[in-house]
């Protein structure tokens, strides 16, 4: 059972009090074998089957604090950490101009993605599994929800021995030379270096006390970043730009690439933006997992139109002028930060230097945590959750996630990196798909009308039971649009197909997307969902539930909240 009020706004204050209830129920749990079981249990799920928990419930007032301004703060610090963003682009043969507004139109799709994306949880304050079961249905939405945490659970391996990488250049800064010259060393069977994978371990438990923390809880670890990243971004661009007396390179020459004209350019220019939303689709997806704490659905719009695209096209624009100064200057081209900042100490060894490749190192250590956590452990912690709500909630799932993530030993799997990653950037064509549904499903064909009480029930004959429990309209406008470029991605497995699945597949975010988008909203005109009353207005239903937000920054200050009566109850 869950009430919902309009949200009161206040300081946040800290106490040791939930320190304290957590080592006596911890104390508690081992007293008996049924209060143990017990402790297993989440807060807020009963014993039996259960599609509720106090993560999957609506947010609760005092968690709905991320405004306007702390949306353009995530972006503005996430968007400056795309310096290699414009590497795949550039190498085909691209000007660094086309490259650039290849990465701004992929950023202007997204941002636009993300805005959409974000309404419904906004609105009524739920995150992405409990949304997709609107738009899937009570059984339905387990695949989607799937699909993105085994994306996750991959990428944090991979992320996690990314961000060793900057702890293991941190300390080559301050050690020295005798941390390069460890005495002992791995195999060479191994696949990584004892001061790759002491980095990766330190990295790991850094990130461990992160899991524990809900998104509300995170903003000033995204404000920190903002502030950190940009200068530190402009700082190593200004080095690069000394280096080579202000003059760049030829990068797409350096990477033996011939300038394409015609139609060879654009189609290398498309692929170049599908490309670029690998980038970017995970976010896409898991922006309802954030925007469920907005203060109001406005909070969640224009911020994603404008501060996804601005900040990411300057964050590549960096990354290609700077690696092409350094290609001027040293003749090579480094896309990869860490190397970067290693080729870096191996050019110049004095103290100035050291002590700037440490703030960088610290700076991008810091943005790949801020990454890590936003786009990865906090989707899967939500979509385990929805799995599994009789057992998890968020911070135990990101907990789960990050412990086998370090059992996944990633620098196996980036052994093989060409294929692997060729394989994690054609996983769009599964989550574009599930965008897709889920934006038109919410603002053209229920038009923001969602029943939060049914949300919650599996009973036969409830409203988002469909047939038994999958919403046929949308399995199908998936299966169409993700079967278009399945064939090209069966071939990142090293399976030969034809040469046209391979191009299909390089499109295929785009392809996959707009394909599901188009028969969803075609087939549910031709054959309307029987739970939707297309007499409703949009978005009626959330106003008479008394949980939409509109202009709660303006209205808090000429309105207390706390007078007003609580909102009936919305599940019994």
């Amino acid at each position: 059972m869950f009430n919902l009020k309009r949200p009161t706004f206040s300081k946040p204050h800290f106490t040791t009090q939930p320190i304290k209830a957590w080592s006596s129920r911890l104390r508690h749990a081992f007293t008996s074998k049924q209060a143990f079981l017990t402790y297993l249990r989440t807060p807020g799920s009963p014993s039996s089957h259960s599609w509720t928990n106090e993560d999957l419930d609506p947010s609760p007032p005092h968690m709905i604090n991320w405004h306007w301004y702390n949306f353009c703060i995530f972006w503005f610090g996430m968007g400056f950490g795309g310096w290699t963003l414009g590497a795949s682009v550039v190498a085909l043969g691209m000007s660094w101009w086309q490259s650039i507004l290849a990465v701004m139109c992929s950023a202007i799709i997204s941002g636009l993605m993300m805005a959409f994306n974000s309404r419904a949880a906004a609105t009524y304050h739920i995150g992405y599994p409990v949304v997709a079961r609107s738009s899937f249905g009570m059984y339905g939405h387990y695949w989607p929800v799937l699909a993105r945490g085994v994306c996750a659970m991959l990428w944090v391996a991979v992320i996690l021995y990314q961000g060793g990488a900057y702890v293991s250049t941190a300390l080559t800064c301050i050690v020295g030379h005798s941390w390069q010259n460890l005495p002992n060393q791995f195999s060479p069977g191994v696949g990584t270096t004892i001061q790759r994978f002491v980095g990766y371990f330190l990295f790991w438990c850094i990130t461990l006390p992160f899991c524990s923390l809900r998104p509300n809880q995170l903003k000033w670890l995204y404000n920190f970043k903002a502030w950190v990243l940009p200068f530190s971004m402009i700082g190593l661009l200004i080095f690069c730009l000394i280096q080579s007396g202000g003059k760049l390179g030829d990068v797409s020459s350096s990477a033996g690439a011939t300038r394409p004209h015609g139609s060879a350019l654009a189609w290398i220019f498309v692929s170049a933006v599908n490309s670029s939303m690998g980038n970017w689709s995970t976010f896409i997806a898991n922006m309802p997992d954030f925007s469920r704490y907005a203060t109001s659905p406005r909070a969640t719009m224009w911020t994603h139109i404008l501060f996804v695209p601005i900040p990411a096209t300057l964050g590549g624009l960096i990354g290609v002028i700077g690696t092409s100064a350094l290609q001027h200057a040293w003749g090579k081209t480094i896309w990869n930060q860490w190397d970067l900042l290693d080729a870096i100490l191996a050019n110049s060894w004095d103290g100035k230097t050291r002590l700037a490749v440490f703030l960088l190192s610290f700076a991008m250590g810091l943005f790949t945590l801020g990454a890590l956590v936003g786009a990865n452990l906090t989707p899967f912690g939500s979509d385990v959750t929805a799995l599994f709500p009789r057992y998890f909630n968020i911070p135990r799932g990101m907990f789960f996630c990050c412990i086998v993530g370090l059992a996944l030993n990633p620098w196996k799997i980036l052994a093989s990196a060409n294929g692997f990653l060729a394989f994690l950037g054609g996983y769009g064509i599964f989550m574009g798909p599930t965008a897709a549904i889920m934006i038109g499903d919410y603002w053209i064909v229920r038009k923001g009308n969602i029943d939060l009480s049914q949300l919650y029930t599996s009973e036969p004959g409830s409203k988002y039971m469909y047939y038994k429990g999958f919403n046929l309209h949308a399995v199908f406008a998936y299966i169409c649009g993700m079967s278009l470029p399945f064939t090209g991605f069966i071939g990142t497995f090293g399976i030969t197909v034809p040469q046209g699945a391979v191009k299909l597949n390089k499109l295929g975010w785009l392809v996959s997307t707009a394909v599901t988008f188009v028969v969803y909203i075609t087939i549910c005109k031709l054959i309307p969902l029987k739970n939707i009353d297309p007499n409703m207005q949009w978005e009626e239903m959330a106003q008479e539930q008394s949980i939409i937000l509109e202009g709660v920054e303006d209205e808090e200050k000429s309105k207390d909240f706390s007078k007003e009566p609580a909102v009936k109850e919305l599940k019994e």
